[in-house]
C-alpha cells in the first residue's frame, strides 16, 4: 500500500490495516533508490503475501536488501528467517535484539508464556537469523538518499529501539511499540516490560525531531505526527502513565 513518495505499508496485521498475515505488525518500506529498506518483519506465517502487496504495488521484491529491527518480539522480529528464504537482505539490530534473534531465543521473547496462553500457535518456530549489522545508540547509517539513526528507547521491551528515518525533506519517527497513535503505549505481563523505562523513552522521543510517526501497530500519521509523543508526555509529567493499547 503506497503511503506517499518512497514509503509503503507492506505488512499489517489485526492491530493494524488486516493488510497481510493477522499476526504481522506494521511493516514499513522505504524505496531509497539504492534499494529498498524495510522496517520490522512480521511473524513470518506470511511472508508470501507481504511480497505480492509488493508486486502490486510495483515494487521488485528482489529490490528489497535491508532489514531494520526495532525490537526482537515475535510479531515484529520473528519473520527474519523466513523473509531471508525469500529475498537477500542485510539485517540491521540493536546488540540486544541481535542477541535473541541470532539463537532464536523463544524464552527472551516470551513466546513459550504467548504460546501457553493461546496467544501464538503452539507449532510456532522462531527461527534464528544472522545479524550483519550491530547498531550502538545513535549510529547512522546512509542508503541511497536516506539517512537511518537507531534510538534506544527500552520499556516496552528490554531491546526496543526506534529509527529516525530522514529523506526528501522528510523526517520519520519508525517508532516500533514505543509510542503508538493517540499518545497510548502497550503495556504487557512480560518479564522485561518495564514502566519507567517506558517513561523514559517517550521523554527522549519528546527531544527527536520528526513530522511523520510510523508506529508497529494502529494508525500513522503523516504531519504532526510528535504530537503524538507530546500528548504521552503531558501524562507523564503529572505523574501518570500512558494508556495501553491492550
Amino acid at each position: 500500500m503506497r503511503i506517499e513518495r518512497d514509503l509503503y505499508l507492506i505488512g499489517s496485521g489485526t492491530m493494524g490495516f488486516d493488510l497481510t498475515d493477522p499476526y504481522d505488525c506494521n511493516i514499513f518500506l522505504f524505496d531509497t533508490g539504492a534499494g529498498c529498506v524495510v522496517f520490522d518483519a512480521g511473524a513470518g506465517m506470511g511472508v508470501e503475501r507481504i511480497l505480492a502487496v509488493c508486486r502490486d504495488d510495483g515494487l521488485d521484491p528482489d529490490r528489497i536488501d535491508h532489514l531494520f529491527l526495532t525490537h526482537a518480539h515475535t510479531d515484529h522480529g520473528g519473520g527474519t528467517a523466513p523473509l531471508r528464504d525469500h529475498v537477500d537482505v542485510e539485517v540491521y539490530a540493536s546488540a540486544a535484539t541481535a542477541k535473541i534473534v541470532e539463537i532464536g531465543d523463544e524464552a527472551a521473547v516470551s513466546l513459550d508464556i504467548a504460546k501457553a496462553g493461546g496467544v501464538y500457535p503452539g507449532d510456532y518456530e522462531y527461527r534464528a537469523s544472522a545479524i550483519e549489522h550491530v547498531l550502538e545508540d545513535l549510529d547512522t547509517i546512509t542508503i541511497g538518499s536516506y539517512s537511518i539513526q537507531i534510538v534506544h528507547t527500552p520499556g516496552h521491551s528490554h531491546d526496543h529501539c526506534s529509527y529516525l528515518v530522514s529523506g526528501n525533506d522528510r523526517r520519520y519517527l519508525v517508532g516500533g511499540d514505543a509510542i503508538f497513535f493517540g499518545g497510548r503505549v502497550v503495556l504487557q505481563k512480560t518479564y522485561d516490560c518495564n514502566v519507567p523505562k517506558t517513561i523514559e523513552s517517550i521523554e527522549r522521543l519528546c527531544d527527536c525531531d520528526f513530522e511523520a510517526l510510523l508506529s508497529g501497530h494502529l494508525n500513522f500519521s503523516l504531519n504532526n505526527g510528535k504530537r503524538h509523543v507530546d500528548k504521552a508526555r503531558t501524562i507523564t509529567d503529572r505523574f501518570g502513565c500512558p494508556p495501553s493499547i491492550t
